[in-house]
């Protein structure tokens, strides 16, 4: 007797989302003929069509894990490739006019060069490099909700239910990955580049985990280079351990954290966190103990010293840049030896999450 088709449907889902290749490509195989003739249809192109109904496979694997109803993949995929056709439309319907045919309020096109030369394309292609880096630099939650509402054109609301949050939540990944995005994708002019003490210039880093070492039962802070590989770690202390692993895996809490209580009353006196930097390394016996110091620089150039535990909590709230002496970089990642962590950010923001639900705030 055969299995149904529903039943079938779900068990692909499910070996998909695992990893199998084969059967998301059972899926899209099913599935794909529809999308294209509702893409075509909408369109009227049928090589745009195309284009369209293979973007929409590419936003599909990228958010596979997040299809709340595994019976639903058909209808989910037909969504995605309908919402990217109405996207296209909406760009392409805003027209170009010359000044004379404004002035004289006629609505007729303004002929324009439909091919780009070679270096529009080099640039296009540099451009395109450059974001998708900066967006694989962003928290897991940002990410997923950038590729969801501007790759695979869902709305606000879609979004919200494919990830199973309040769609608040998404406008604030949203703004949050807007502004982290602008920054890291800006230019900077030579007069803002950041300098250290001695004249060096600094090292942007980002947090890209907190993990938990057992034995000995402590807490790390991973730092990564943004333009390169090497990684600074720092011990920090369980609470300050719990609030950044909180940040980098955006989870909401009913009640804002200390860290974003001042970054608050920061804002509130019109004042503004420009950078955080990693400044200095002091060390007695480096296996067993060492220091590191921090600044959170405002406008305006005034800096306050700081824990680098509760400067990287801050900048995390903030969105501004991780700026490393390279002395300190140098010296930590010359002598830190490789380490295999019991935690990592998920792990460590779950159970704090689950403590502060029990009435038990970290």
């Amino acid at each position: 007797m055969a299995r149904p088709v529903a039943w079938d449907e779900i068990g692909l889902v499910a070996a998909a989302r695992d990893g199998d290749k084969d059967a998301f490509a059972a899926l899209v195989a099913r599935h794909y003929p529809l999308v294209r003739a509702l893409c075509a249809r909408m369109l009227g192109d049928h090589d745009l069509a195309v284009d369209m109904a293979q973007e929409a496979v590419v936003a599909a694997m990228l958010a596979l894990k997040r299809l709340r109803r595994d019976d639903r993949f058909g209808p989910w995929l037909a969504g995605i490739g309908l919402n990217l056709c109405r996207r296209h439309l909406q760009t392409e319907s805003r027209p170009a006019y010359s000044l004379d045919v404004l002035a004289s309020r006629r609505r007729m096109p303004e002929p324009v060069e439909q091919d780009p030369g070679p270096e529009e394309l080099a640039e296009a292609a540099e451009a395109a490099h450059r974001v998708r880096a900066a967006v694989a630099t962003l928290p897991a939650g940002q990410r997923d909700a950038v590729t969801l509402f501007y790759l695979a054109g869902l709305t606000q609301a879609e979004v919200a239910a494919h990830l199973d949050i309040p769609v608040g939540a998404v406008k604030t990944r949203l703004h949050k990955a807007r502004a982290s995005l602008r920054q890291r994708l800006a230019i900077p002019r030579e007069e803002q580049l950041t300098m250290s003490e001695t004249g060096s210039q600094l090292v942007p880093m980002r947090v890209t985990d907190v993990v938990k070492e057992t034995p000995p039962d402590r807490h790390i802070v991973l730092l990564t280079e943004v333009d390169g590989q090497r990684q600074l770690p720092i011990w920090i202390g369980r609470a300050e351990a719990a609030a950044l692993a909180l940040s980098l895996e955006d989870v909401e809490l009913p009640r804002p954290t200390a860290y974003q209580f001042a970054a608050a009353l920061v804002d509130a006196t019109g004042g503004r966190l420009r950078e955080v930097r990693i400044t200095q390394l002091t060390e007695k016996d480096f296996a067993t103990y060492k220091v590191f110091y921090a600044q959170a620089v405002l406008e305006g150039g005034v800096t306050v010293d700081a824990r680098p535990s509760d400067a990287l909590n801050l900048a995390l709230v903030t969105d501004v840049p991780i700026n490393v002496d390279p002395a300190v970089l140098d010296a930590a990642v010359a002598r830190e030896p490789e380490k295999s962590y019991a935690q990592n950010a998920r792990a460590i923001a779950a159970e704090a999450k689950s403590s502060w639900t029990r009435g038990q705030p970290e």
